[in-house]
């Protein structure tokens, strides 16, 4: 099994002459969540309506799991599941009407044993048969994610879902995210304007601005294909920094800064065992070592040049 679900290539779109999208390449693997972040007018639910089949692009491909968006849009769109701003549900029926509804509407035969497996998996099955309307916002994403999930979807996709909802909300949204990529073995791509929702939740983001690539970004702190080898930064905490500096000075590492007692340096991955060492053989006493990691909200102002995400 191919472990890209989605890959997007060279697209560009055009909207009465102005460019919207420029030449936009990006790939979802399986099973990860992936933060889709910008600026506003980015360019990001343009994006998002290309890859569900809503809007046309003027070149490039779309590809999902083999199929084009464009020439083999059916066998496409079988393998998506798709939020695009708020779920479309029918306030009047109760939750269990609304997923019979959507899974008779599918283009698959879904059973009800796969009806009761996704309520069970949002965590629906004590509110199934009370009315929508009844439903609080988080209940109801919850529900519209189930119903984006009755046909078995390999990719997830979500255009801000965490609108209105209140911090335990957005908590129980994110959990039952993480929840699915492990269980359901899906990817999950989310456009939000939260960051530290998006730092939480994403095992990797993408950077656009102006509709044009700007960067990715593992979140353990790499940009996206740096090896871990390469010169992280440091902070070491001590009892003596004067001391440190000595010992380093027939060592390759060096001090980049210093703030009382906590020392900036730059090293490897690799390295940082050896210098512990060396400097617990000199009787430094070490209180804290740690990986100086730029937060996400750090990588996207550094990258967009500190371009509005709202």
């Amino acid at each position: 099994m191919n472990d890209i679900v989605v890959e997007i290539k060279n697209v560009t779109k055009k909207i009465g002459g102005k460019t919207i999208i420029n030449d936009l390449s990006f790939s979802v693997n399986r099973g990860e969540i992936y933060g889709f972040l910008g600026p506003n007018g980015a360019g990001k639910t343009t994006t998002i309506r290309m890859m569900v089949g809503l809007m046309s692009m003027n070149s490039g491909e779309i590809i999902i799991e083999g199929h084009n968006v464009v020439t083999d849009r059916a066998k496409a769109m079988m393998h998506v599941g798709a939020i695009v701003e708020n779920p479309e549900l029918y306030k009047f029926m109760t939750g269990r009407q609304n997923l019979t509804h959507f899974a008779r509407m599918s283009g698959r035969e879904i059973s009800q044993e796969r009806i009761d497996e996704i309520v069970k998996l949002v965590e629906l099955d004590q509110a199934l048969d009370k009315k929508v309307k009844n439903y609080s916002l988080g209940m109801r994403q919850r529900l519209g994610i189930a119903q984006a999930l009755l046909h078995h979807p390999s990719i997830l996709i979500l255009d801000e879902p965490t609108n209105g909802l209140d911090p335990a909300g957005i908590r129980e949204l994110r959990d039952y995210l993480r929840r699915l990529s492990r269980e359901e073995n899906i990817s999950i791509l989310v456009s939000s304007h939260l960051l530290s929702e998006i730092e939480l939740m994403c095992d990797r983001v993408l950077i656009i601005q102006n509709g044009q690539y700007v960067g990715e970004r593992l979140l353990d702190g790499r940009q996206e294909g740096e090896l871990a080898e390469e010169m992280q930064a440091i902070q070491l905490q001590v009892d003596q920094p004067e001391k440190v500096k000595q010992v380093l000075q027939d060592t390759p590492w060096s001090v980049a800064s210093e703030e009382g007692n906590r020392l900036m340096l730059s090293l490897s991955h690799e390295d940082i065992p050896k210098l512990i060492a060396a400097l617990v053989s000199q009787n430094v006493q070490l209180y804290e070592v740690r990986k100086v990691t730029p937060t996400l909200e750090d990588t996207f102002l550094q990258m967009t040049k500190g371009g509005r995400i709202l």
